[in-house]
């Protein structure tokens, strides 16, 4: 949307106790999103509402062509303004001398994603509708996959996964309603992390081994009636979400359609 639309746009959320600093009257603002979008869904959208002259498979294969040109620049090492930022390859970690060399065990390529300042004048432009304070809600802020040591990014099935939050204890007499909860970001299916496989288990931190999830990209759900008292239970179990897409192997991507998804 240009900034100068006379349609506005808004979003609406809650807010939530911010457990980070000694203030009882700091909170921090969780968006309520609604609705996952992937390209081709977006396609799809576009010609059933009127908004494209050309047909789902034409956009389809535009971007594709697209994409794989912008795919192949990226990696020769170019800037690729491409959707919403501008896109550039990136190394990570040390290099200790004049004479380094690139070491995979200390170094990794990344791919750096920077907002396009075109949008900038977008944002402003939002309102933003602040809904009720969600008081005692669950709330991861953190998860690390062990293996691979990235955060709030990948998923390595079968290793470990660390977290922290507030609130994030495993109790309550719901059955099947109460723990840790796997969402595919796709098809909504949910896979339950086993609480035999909950190593750790406190109000602030958890750790537990991944299940076995096909590649793709999943939510993380944390269900508890756990309410800052081990000796109270709340009533009735109260679910929240980390708010970023955990990817496992490669998305979901085959390797005759590496395709991404996006959100």
């Amino acid at each position: 949307m240009a900034a100068n639309d006379s349609k506005m746009r808004s979003i609406a959320g809650t807010l939530v106790a911010n457990k980070l600093t000694a203030r009882e009257d700091d909170f921090t603002f969780n968006v309520t999103y609604l609705a996952n979008w992937n390209i081709d869904a977006l396609c799809r959208f576009a010609v059933t509402r009127g908004k494209s002259k050309f047909t789902e498979s034409e956009l389809r294969s535009a971007y594709n062509d697209l994409f794989s040109v912008a795919q192949d620049e990226v990696y020769s090492g170019s800037t690729v303004e491409f959707g919403f930022c501008t896109n550039s390859l990136g190394v990570d970690g040390p290099f200790i001398g004049p004479g380094a060399k690139f070491d995979p065990a200390k170094n990794s390529v990344n791919l750096r994603c920077t907002p396009r300042s075109v949008f900038r004048k977008d944002l402003d432009n939002i309102s933003v509708i602040v809904g009720e304070i969600k008081e005692g809600l669950p709330t991861i802020s953190r998860v690390t996959d062990v293996y691979t040591q990235s955060v709030n990014d990948k998923l390595t099935p079968g290793n470990s996964l660390n977290g922290e939050g507030n609130r994030i204890k495993i109790v309550g007499t719901e059955g099947n309603t109460i723990g840790f909860f796997f969402v595919n970001a796709e098809t909504e299916a949910e896979t339950a992390v086993p609480i035999t496989s909950v190593s750790r288990n406190d109000p602030s931190y958890f750790t537990f081994i991944i299940p076995a999830l096909a590649d793709g990209k999943y939510y993380l759900d944390i269900a508890t009636q756990y309410g800052g008292n081990s000796k109270t239970l709340l009533k009735e179990p109260r679910r929240n979400r980390l708010p970023y897409l955990l990817t496992v192997g490669n998305g979901g991507n085959t390797d005759d359609d590496d395709r991404p998804v996006i959100e």
